[in-house]
């Protein structure tokens, strides 16, 4: 059984019937929101005209109201009742007794069949009167629509219909006659017009992750850069923030001595250069770098022979409108053979995808083959940063500024790599919770950032900016590693004789050797241990020696390139006296306790674990013994502190005189 049809009617209105005798109702005072008086509409119980009301069979209540008088729309009530068949009938009848008796009543009636002017005439009043009717009741509106919708689906069919031969010449091809475009991210096709769309410029950048992913350098908007500019000057100088840039690789950092992985190229956006052919091309890599603004005068022929500012330590400077202008520039002949000559090749070369890093990001750059250049060019810049860092940490939240680190000098520093400057960042939680960003090893890929950290390469590495690193900030540093690592004894001779105290209030808590322990016999004890790293410095001399009975000489004879950083540091913990061939792992020195002895031997000593200032951190002493006088007779330097070198050596090719030996061990036992 079919659903019966729901019509509303009205039953009642709210205008209030007119008094006896009087002459015509009052036009009702409008409904709150109503929108005024634009609804008015008349209506009528009776007509005084041809049109005899009781011939219509719409039952309707009488509300009292004149033929005259108007009423408010938004005042009328409606009822639910159902409109039987019969009823509906009677109202399609009174529709065409209304129209016969209209306004148009002074036309000639539509006959059906009758033919001239008179005819036609009778057509047009009907339709005219319908579609008039139609407009005042929702399903006429509703057929109105239809009708309109189902003319304009022809038309436009119509429109898309192939163009005839004898119309105009030209031709107009349909948007699917020609490919699509291979780089449109979103295809959208017509409803009717079957067009495709292709998305809007800034559709073709994906997010995720916080990370814009551009497969154009023509798709990525135009920036403007900013800086460099110091991130907190109250703190000191050293870590920089720059806005809107983008850094590049020098791939021919490893190919000259010396090896470098610190080398970085960044792109500077501005206009400030549109003139100059050979904005693109960086400075020469074999001049060190000033600052920033300051290289003009620091290295003025190297800015007159590409027109710019060269950089900064550790970022050599490239200038660019855009990331389009720039690859444009690199790929021009002349552009390309100067940075080859200057040793600046540059990685990319050919960009084709740009991800561009929404959220602010560290770089981490220090040099991955020298772990002595790694803490002074980096760590003692950043120390104090870190502290400040540290200390703003608050209801769970650390206080670091940027939220993501790269590092180019090594991949997977923070999350994989057993480098030893990588596993002392690890350690000291050096950057909060800010997430490693892996980077490919692509060479159409090119980086850019909202906002770069960077801390500037060598800044401290003299420690010539006195007060940025205190001895309270760098022994905060070493506690904190020597609680990480495990280390037998502390820093400080303070607390040392504090843990002696309570080893001797409870001896059970004296530390001996265990099973899982590999140490030498001489490694635990409380005498005076002196570590000889290297053959050449063997200890079987000193032993031989009966003033030096009550120290304990230990030769460390296995590679420190196999040691675990832990196994180094423990080795520098328990010694009292080092004395080494001169290298990069004196940078173990962080991990001895207060009160140590350096000694570096070599044909030539260029050491900056010797810097005095350090020395002043740590509270331990060093000095150097370096090739012998040539002056001097054999005589004399086998009573002289140094080291015979070969000729044809290098530094690390030298023999020491037994005399020349115990005088090392007795400067050495002097100064403990």
């Amino acid at each position: 059984m079919s659903a019966q049809p729901v019509l509303l009617r009205r039953t009642t209105s709210n205008v209030p019937p007119s008094e006896p005798g009087a002459p015509s109702a009052v036009v009702p005072q409008q409904a709150p929101g109503s929108g005024g008086k634009a609804d008015f509409i008349p209506i009528a119980d009776e007509d005084p005209g041809d049109w005899d009301p009781s011939a219509s069979k719409h039952k309707r209540k009488i509300s009292d109201l004149p033929h005259e008088a108007e009423y408010n729309r938004a005042s009328v009530k409606t009822s639910l009742e159902l409109i039987s068949d019969e009823e509906e009938g009677g109202n399609m009848d009174d529709c065409a007794s209304h129209v016969s008796n209209s306004e148009f009543s002074d036309f000639p009636p539509f006959d059906g069949g009758s033919g001239g002017g008179g005819g036609s005439r009778g057509v047009g009043a009907y339709w005219i009167a319908a579609i008039r009717h139609s407009l005042s009741t929702s399903r006429g509106v509703a057929g109105l629509a239809l009708l309109a919708m189902a003319i304009a689906f022809v038309v436009s069919r119509s429109a898309v219909s192939s163009p005839s031969s004898s119309s105009s010449s030209m031709v107009i091809n349909s948007p699917l006659s020609s490919k699509p475009n291979p780089d449109s991210k979103d295809v959208t096709y017509g409803e009717f017009h079957e067009e495709t769309v292709g998305a809007p410029m800034e559709h073709y950048a994906i997010k995720y992750n916080n990370i814009l992913f551009y497969d154009s350098p023509d798709k990525m908007k135009r920036m403007l850069s900013k800086g460099p500019k110091l991130y907190d000057e109250t703190v000191g100088g050293g870590l920089h923030l720059f806005e809107d840039v983008c850094l590049t690789n020098n791939v021919e950092q490893l190919r000259y001595r010396p090896q470098d992985t610190a080398l970085r190229g960044l792109i500077y956006f501005t206009g400030e250069y549109d003139d100059n052919p050979r904005r693109c091309v960086p400075c020469s890599n074999v001049e060190p770098l000033g600052d920033w603004d300051a290289d003009e005068q620091h290295s003025p022929v190297e800015a007159g022979v590409v027109g710019h500012r060269c950089g900064m330590p550790g970022l050599h400077a490239m200038f660019a409108s855009s990331v389009g202008d720039w690859t444009d520039c690199i790929m021009e002949d002349g552009n390309a053979r100067l940075m080859e000559e200057r040793h600046q090749t540059q990685a990319p070369l050919n960009v084709t995808t740009i991800h561009f890093f929404q959220k602010p990001t560290f770089l981490l750059q220090f040099n991955a083959l020298d772990m002595e250049k790694s803490l002074f060019d980096m760590l003692l810049t950043y120390l104090p940063h870190w502290q400040t860092f540290m200390e703003g940490a608050e209801d769970n939240k650390d206080g670091f500024p940027f939220d993501g680190v790269i590092s180019h000098s090594l991949e997977g520093c923070l999350s994989h790599s057993h480098n030893w400057f990588c596993e002392v960042l690890h350690q000291m939680s050096a950057f909060g919770h800010a997430k490693e960003i892996p980077w490919e090893n692509d060479e159409n890929t090119l980086y850019c950032y909202t906002e770069l950290f960077y801390n500037q390469v060598g800044y401290q590495r003299d420690l010539d900016h006195e007060g940025l690193v205190t001895k309270e900030t760098f022994l905060e540093f070493r506690e904190l590693l020597f609680r990480k690592l495990g280390l037998p004894r502390r820093p400080t001779l303070e607390d040392r004789l504090a843990d002696a105290e309570v080893e001797k209030m409870y001896p059970e808590a004296k530390r001996t050797k265990t099973a899982d322990e590999d140490l030498d016999e001489a490694d635990v004890g409380d005498d005076t241990k002196i570590i000889f790293y290297d053959n050449k410095l063997g200890d079987n001399t000193a032993r031989g020696l009966e003033k030096y009975q009550n120290i304990k000489f230990v030769t460390v004879t296995q590679n420190f390139a196999d040691m675990t950083v832990a196994q180094q540091a423990k080795k520098f913990n328990e010694a009292d006296a080092i004395i080494m061939a001169h290298g990069k792992y004196m940078a173990n020195a962080i991990f001895s306790v207060d009160g140590t002895s350096f000694v570096e031997v070599g044909c030539k000593v260029e050491s900056l674990i010797g810097n005095p200032r350090f020395m002043d951190l740590i509270g331990g002493k060093y000095f150097s013994v370096q090739r012998c006088n040539k002056k001097k007779n054999m005589e004399d330097e086998s009573a002289t502190l140094c080291v015979i070198c070969k000729e044809e050596g290098g530094d690390m090719d030298f023999t020491m005189t037994p005399e020349a030996f115990e005088q090392l061990i007795d400067a050495v036992v002097a100064g403990l």
